[in-house]
């Protein structure tokens, strides 16, 4: 019998559609991570359970869960009702218990009374007797999410069924408490056409809520934050800038994740710059970012003396317009033209994709494309671009 710390899990990490590829990069920096995979949303990994508390450090990733059963359903799309809900209700005792409470234990802290060797002993008993325990005063408290994806109406069930069976023999082969809003453990259930994938969450929190404690109207995540940064391959001693900083959400996590290099902010609104100063205040240890009011088409920087530029460029939703962005890019596009070394990258997000790329072919010699993405921010599909700058006079 392997012993658990002698396992390798299974880890999914969902993502902000779009940066799937940046954020499996920084997964394989792991050095026990191997079968690195993505697909729309998430990315999925293999990594030694010993190891498996490094992935709360990962910046790029919301939420992370282990995997511990997957399976294709012959037909589950053509089942009735009652027979489909039987079926999933059915994948309970197929499900690798050990390895998920296991890798639960390591990364949350938390003592699942009894452990794994109890819980697989139950769900053996469960599996051939039908043995069913009764919740008590110590029974951890949980609950069951079902996520279906692409079609909905192709099942005869809802995912609140769903959920709800295949709860019900949780409580019944475990004597787990079910409880909706407080509960120590999530079991996440993703149906997807005919494959059924069984995953239990190991973060309390999304990771994304980090570094900010003042929100603006437009605050970014961290997490897409830390994508557009690694977009702008950072290196030690360079100086990265956000033109139209917001509440310091770029510069903070730059300043986090990058600890040898230098980041400036600014902005030309006050309340943005108290927003960033109590931002900064709340991060208290970073001694390598600042902040300034200055106009974002006028900065206070020699030519040549910026090696990045990472910006979320304003909308035209919430702030400004469609219109005033017309004209705005282009200026910006200009000034960072300017303050940027031969060569140097500038990232930028933005929903007003025709603004942005009629901008860039006003002055075509001076940007070199070198990656885009879209980019899915709250519903919207948002254009990030990574480009380098080349210098037209």
């Amino acid at each position: 019998m392997v012993k658990p710390l002698q396992m390798n899990v299974e880890i999914c990490a969902s993502v902000v559609t779009g940066f799937e590829k940046i954020a499996a990069e920084e997964i394989s920096l792991i050095s026990t991570v191997r079968n690195v995979k993505w697909e729309r949303g998430n990315v999925r990994f293999r990594i030694d359970l010993k190891s498996s508390p490094e992935i709360l450090k990962l910046r790029s990733v919301d939420n992370l869960y282990v995997v511990f059963y997957e399976k294709s359903v012959v037909s589950l799309t053509n089942l009735d009702k009652e027979t489909a809900l039987r079926t999933i209700q059915n994948q309970i005792v197929f499900c690798d218990w050990e390895s998920a409470i296991e890798t639960y234990q390591l990364i949350r802290g938390k003592t699942i009374n009894g452990g794994s060797e109890l819980h697989v002993q139950r769900i053996k008993e469960f599996a051939s007797n039908g043995i069913r325990l009764e919740v008590n005063e110590i029974s951890p408290k949980f609950r069951v999410t079902c996520k279906r994806c692409g079609e909905k109406e192709i099942h005869k069930f809802s995912s609140m069924e769903a959920a709800s069976k295949f709860g019900a023999d949780i409580n019944n082969a475990f004597g787990w408490k079910c409880s909706v809003h407080d509960f120590d453990i999530e079991v996440v259930l993703r149906i997807e056409k005919d494959n059924i994938t069984v995953m239990m969450a190991l973060n309390d929190e999304s990771l994304f809520k980090r570094n900010i404690s003042a929100y603006g109207p437009t605050t970014m995540r961290s997490t897409i934050c830390h994508c557009m940064l690694r977009l702008a391959d950072i290196k030690s001693g360079e100086i990265v800038v956000d033109p139209m900083c917001g509440g310091g959400s770029i510069p903070i996590e730059g300043s986090i994740s990058w600890k040898n290099s230098f980041f400036f902010g600014g902005d030309n609104h006050e309340l943005a710059l108290e927003r960033c100063r109590e931002n900064l205040n709340a991060n208290s240890s970073i001694k390598n970012c600042e902040f300034f009011t200055w106009d974002a088409t006028n900065l206070p920087f020699q030519n040549n003396s910026i090696n990045s530029i990472v910006t979320d460029l304003p909308f035209g939703r919430k702030i400004g317009s469609r219109m005033d962005n017309r004209l705005l890019y282009p200026l910006l596009l200009e000034e960072w033209k300017r303050v940027l070394k031969i060569g140097g990258r500038l990232v930028v997000m933005t929903h007003d994709k025709r603004s942005l790329e009629n901008s860039l072919l006003k002055d075509r010699s001076s940007w070199q494309k070198k990656s885009f993405h879209i980019v899915n921010m709250g519903g919207l599909q948002c254009l990030c671009l990574c480009l380098l700058n080349t210098k037209s006079s």
